[in-house]
């Protein structure tokens, strides 16, 4: 009876090392990514589930290097170079591993991201080290990842379990990536016709930085196919730059080749610089040569403001009375208000 209990042993025993199906996990995997500008950063890990027993100086004892997470070692990746807590790290995978201490908690990143997750990193092995503190949040069966605080170039990224929160702050330089990938892309099927070098020097303009680059790029665009839309480009790159004179002669050149709408919208760009006679002229521009738009009362209106603005109720009242009769109906009351306000 021995002898066959062992041999039974020893065939269950061969069938569960030799087999090679996939089971189930108690702690399922989960993949969260976050992008911010055009770089993402994905967080792997399984979510283990608290079942009664206590986190936080419990089945994760404090000062010692955890996996963050259950079953294979807890990644993150960055597509690109970021700052986590302010500190530099590279680009790619990493191991994510956390100390938690009684007060706070050691976040580490380590080179080698293959690892089981029960064989901690040793300091040699790792990329980055940063200390941050605990945030207390509502009670949390299942262990996750988040990213919060999000804004254009960093967002707050956090393990979640129990009541405790262990956030550290991850941060890509935006601005730089974007234009190394213009630069990229611009070689390519991006960098043919007049769009794409027009789109990159305006957000350069936008971000007002890469200026002289951002002019070689508008005036290639410019070359391929001149309009509005590339010369008011130029013009802003010439006045972030200081040529204000030579900026106002290229969108004196802009205004006879734009539609109704990019006209009117410059003149209120003007309205806001408080440059109230140049925009009346753009404004009056537009009513005289698009007087079969089906939008001319909106122009007309437009001039009315800048003449009110200006001081000059008289031409205000013309050009809002002269809009009314053009307005569609539900503009009306809008108008009549505001003719009554003048009067």
């Amino acid at each position: 009876m021995k002898k066959l209990v062992m041999l039974l042993f020893v065939l269950t025993s061969s069938i569960t090392y030799s087999q090679n199906v996939t089971l189930p996990q108690t702690s399922q995997k989960s993949t969260i990514t976050q992008r911010l500008g055009l770089s993402d950063v994905t967080i792997t890990y399984h979510s283990p589930s608290i079942r009664g027993r206590k986190v936080f100086g419990g089945i994760v004892p404090y000062g010692k290097i955890w996996r963050a997470g259950a079953n294979d070692n807890t990644t993150i990746h960055f597509t690109h170079d970021a700052k986590v807590e302010g500190k530099k790290i590279a680009a790619g995978t990493y191991g994510l591993y956390i100390m938690p201490k009684e007060d706070k908690a050691i976040v580490l990143f380590s080179k080698f991201y293959k690892s089981w997750g029960t064989n901690p990193p040793a300091e040699k092995d790792l990329a980055l080290m940063v200390t941050v503190n605990y945030e207390t949040i509502p009670s949390q069966e299942w262990l996750s990842y988040d990213f919060t605080d999000r804004g254009g170039k960093s967002t707050m990224a956090g393990l979640q379990w129990e009541k405790t929160r262990i956030p550290f702050k991850i941060e890509f330089d935006v601005t730089k990536i974007v234009i190394d990938n213009f630069r990229q892309e611009l070689k390519g099927i991006a960098g043919f016709g007049w769009r794409g070098h027009m789109t990159a020097a305006r957000y350069c303009a936008q971000n007002n930085t890469n200026l002289e680059e951002a002019m070689v790029w508008i005036e290639k665009s410019i070359a391929s196919s001149k309009g509005f839309s590339n010369l008011a480009v130029k013009a802003t790159l010439l006045a972030k730059k200081g040529n204000i004179a030579e900026a106002e002669k290229v969108m004196d050149e802009a205004v006879p080749t734009g539609n109704p709408r990019q006209i009117n919208s410059y003149g209120y760009s003007l309205l806001g610089m408080n440059k109230i006679k140049e925009a009346i002229k753009v404004f009056k521009y537009n009513v005289e040569n698009h007087p079969k738009d089906p939008n001319i009362w909106g122009y007309m209106d437009s001039l009315g403001e800048g003449y009110l603005k200006d001081g000059n109720k008289k031409m205000a009242l013309k050009y809002y009375k002269l809009a009314k009769k053009k307005a569609p109906e539900n503009e009306q009351a809008y108008l009549d208000g505001v003719i009554a306000k003048i009067k």
